[in-house]
């Protein structure tokens, strides 16, 4: 049985978001996880068979956090591991990687001083060259690492309402992810009538759901909802832990939220999330995982950006993107869900479109990817599929061994050195 290790040192949603290529080393070894110790509740919720260690890298610097954790990286040395996946481009995660051969390593690599990138990360910085047409999401460009991944479809449960209220993630990490709390008031209250009007609430609760960080937010929040609703709001905000939390997720009808890590936890439990997707997160690279959700994603010439760089949209002290939320049509299609093809047609949105999650599963029940779809395709969303079948005819190329003739090289995805066997793809 081969021994398998997964350097992760990101933040909470990143835990989540490896999943893929976890599950897929489990069904072919042992697993361990080396992660941030203060992420050792989350991650023993959604690993529990694992080995996990934590390391104290929020409290302390590098040099501090070496010395203390001397033990660990003695441990780590010893184990014999077959292969080892650093998943992150942090100096910390790189100098990790000096404590192994660079034979084993598998994803981003340090050796003789230098940072080394495998054939397939360098694949993924030059797809991600162009943004707009991302042909993978985050999970699966970390599960495909490994040469023997579990099929997409497989990871995560279908997404599915359980009826107990409607959960409302108050923030993103950054403010450029989110509403203002008058914004998201309208959008909270025109969802939750919806969910009324289709009978969809045995429980008519709603989670405000956020750190002690937004404990701010969900107070400003509360003073734009209407006086209707307050009975029924239930405001979370610096009061639960990730125990707490996973009961509240795993009974939702539906989650509300920016791309944030509770909305990739409810996605592991299989509870639905509606997401907003401002410019800046792009849902094609860290959307919820699995079948059945919907993100409304903002598109406009601009996008997607860096949500740590000054925006250049700005109208009205709003971004571009805050204000494709803010059209009439919008707020139509929100409340009667009317998101058919005709119906988007004829009440047309504005830097705007809803997508839908699914996956595409071959003759064999494996599904390479997962996919997103939307009423009214545009011309990345072509481009995006086109790439996206080129590179699972080059991953499917590495699992048989043999090189599979294709037409259409594009030169910006895949260069004709990229083909050349055998090597490794990670």
């Amino acid at each position: 049985m081969q021994n398998f290790l997964v350097i992760q040192l990101a933040r909470f949603g990143d835990i989540i978001q490896s999943k893929r290529l976890i599950l897929s080393l489990i069904a072919q070894g042992n697993v361990t996880l080396l992660i941030d110790s203060s992420l050792l509740p989350i991650a023993k919720i959604i690993y529990p068979t694992i080995n996990i260690i934590g390391l104290p890298i929020i409290k302390a610097n590098i040099a501090e956090l070496f010395s203390e954790s001397k033990k660990i990286f003695e441990y780590l040395k010893n184990q014999n591991f077959d292969e080892v996946y650093p998943l992150n481009h942090s100096p910390l995660c790189q100098s990790i990687c000096t404590l192994f051969s660079p034979e084993i390593l598998r994803g981003y690599t340090r050796h003789k001083g230098y940072n080394r990138q495998s054939l397939w990360v360098k694949l993924a910085f030059r797809w991600l060259s162009n943004r707009r047409k991302t042909p993978l999401n985050l999970v699966d460009f970390w599960g495909l690492l490994t040469s023997k991944p579990l099929s997409a479809h497989k990871i995560n449960p279908i997404a599915k309402g359980k009826g107990h209220g409607l959960g409302i993630v108050l923030s993103g990490q950054n403010a450029r992810r989110s509403f203002t709390a008058e914004q998201y008031a309208k959008i909270i209250t025109i969802i939750y009538q919806r969910l009324q009007q289709q009978n969809k609430l045995i429980d008519n609760t709603l989670y405000l759901l956020g750190t002690i960080k937004e404990e701010k937010f969900a107070k400003e929040l509360l003073v734009y909802l209407p006086q209707h609703l307050k009975p029924f709001i239930k405001n979370t905000a610096g009061k639960t832990n990730f125990f707490d939390l996973q009961e509240i997720l795993n009974q939702l009808e539906l989650l509300i939220s920016p791309d944030t890590g509770t909305c990739h936890f409810a996605a592991h439990l299989g509870t639905p999330v509606e997401g907003f997707y401002f410019s800046s997160a792009n849902m094609f690279e860290t959307g919820p995982y699995g079948e059945g959700h919907k993100i409304w994603q903002a598109q406009l010439l601009c996008s997607p950006c860096k949500e740590f760089e000054k925006c250049t949209k700005i109208i009205n002290n709003e971004t571009a993107c805050s204000q494709a939320f803010q059209h009439p049509h919008f707020f139509y299609h929100l409340l009667n869900n009317t998101l058919e093809k005709e119906n988007l047609q004829k009440k047309s949105l504005e830097n705007i479109l809803p997508y839908f999650s699914s996956f595409s599963i071959n003759e064999n029940n494996f599904a390479f990817s997962q996919t997103w779809n939307s009423p009214l395709v545009n011309i990345y969303d072509k481009q995006r599929q086109n790439e996206k079948n080129l590179l699972e005819t080059y991953c499917t190329s590495y699992i048989e061994q043999h090189i599979i003739q294709h037409t259409n090289l594009n030169n910006t995805l895949i260069n004709e050195i990229d083909w050349i066997l055998p090597q490794q793809k990670p």
